[in-house]
């Protein structure tokens, strides 16, 4: 075609071309349609700026000074991009698609002409490295390579998150979690871990002394509080019972399971264990020297100069 300098466009699907030779001084040109503002509009090769005409009505382009004689007009107009209105007839199912490989794949994922995933149905791996899928219980994703596979579950549909083989590292949630049933009473809200100072207390008399020891750690899961105290003291002036304060949660129930699970330099007559016992509606345990064989129970006595004790156990919470 003439009036081009270089390589002639090569019209597009996106593209309509109206071409025209003038006559002498004409302006106006009727093309075969436009949108306005989508189009361009060439002289003899060059890009008229949109000061050189009119396009307003879809039809007509009209310079605005007149063309030669022989004179190449040519209008290129763009088509716009429009979605179809449409209606799903079928409830159940919006959009299917359907295998085309005899290895279950639907679509494949590629970069520079490898395959480095699929989309299919499950069994159906395909030959890359990623698979994504679903089944009754779930969305798919799955690595065929290990045939290892992450499934999560359908809403209002019994599913799992992983499996035996593969599980997730760490998941967040901002509610509770609800272990074997759907009742309050299965809801798990809490879990937390920390220390706490424990602390000597005798009933007779507060005393003074020196700690060796004094640790204090627990893991609370909902209203379940285990702890772990280690106290040791020298020179220590106080007598009386010995009691055990600054637990880390006050108790719900009198006779938690604490126990004590070594001690040293604890006078505790023959015949008789040692226990523990947590205070309800407190923060306090306390130390027993139990009878055996009877009910009978005394406070272990404060009046060792040098002792270790260790305890652990559970209680409940209020």
């Amino acid at each position: 075609m003439s009036g081009y300098i270089g390589t002639q466009p090569v019209p597009q699907a996106t593209q309509t071309r109206d071409a025209f030779t003038a006559t002498a001084g004409q302006t106006s040109f009727a093309t075969s349609g436009y949108t306005p503002s989508f189009l361009d509009v060439y002289l003899n090769g060059i890009k008229l700026a949109a000061a050189d005409y009119t396009a307003s009505n879809g039809s007509d382009v009209v310079l605005a000074s007149g063309a030669a004689t022989g004179d190449i007009l040519e209008v290129v107009a763009y088509t716009t991009f429009e979605v179809v209105t449409d209606t799903v007839t079928n409830a159940g199912t919006v959009l299917n698609l359907d295998r085309t490989g005899s290895d279950g794949t639907i679509l494949d994922l590629k970069k520079d002409g490898s395959t480095v995933g699929s989309i299919g149905t499950e069994g159906s791996w395909g030959s890359g490295p990623q698979f994504l899928g679903s089944n009754s219980r779930g969305f798919i994703i799955a690595n065929p390579n290990t045939s290892i596979n992450e499934i999560i579950p359908n809403v209002d549909t019994v599913g799992s998150l992983g499996n035996s083989s593969n599980r997730w590292n760490n998941l967040y949630l901002s509610g509770g979690v609800y272990l074997g049933g759907t009742g309050s009473a299965n809801k798990l809200d809490d879990y937390e871990t920390g220390t706490f100072t424990p602390i000597i207390d005798p009933t007779g008399a507060a005393g003074s002394g020196t700690y060796t020891n004094q640790q204090g750690s627990y893991v609370k899961v909902g209203d379940v509080v285990h702890i772990n105290i280690r106290l040791g003291w020298s020179a220590h002036t106080g007598t009386g019972g010995m009691r055990i304060t600054g637990l880390p949660f006050t108790s719900s129930n009198a006779y938690g399971g604490l126990s004590v699970s070594y001690r040293d330099g604890l006078t505790i007559s023959s015949g008789h264990t040692c226990n523990v016992a947590v205070i309800p509606s407190n923060t306090t345990a306390y130390v027993y020297e139990i009878s055996t064989g009877t009910d009978n129970a005394s406070l272990v006595a404060m009046d060792s100069v040098v002792a270790d004790i260790s305890i652990s156990g559970t209680y409940t919470v209020a």
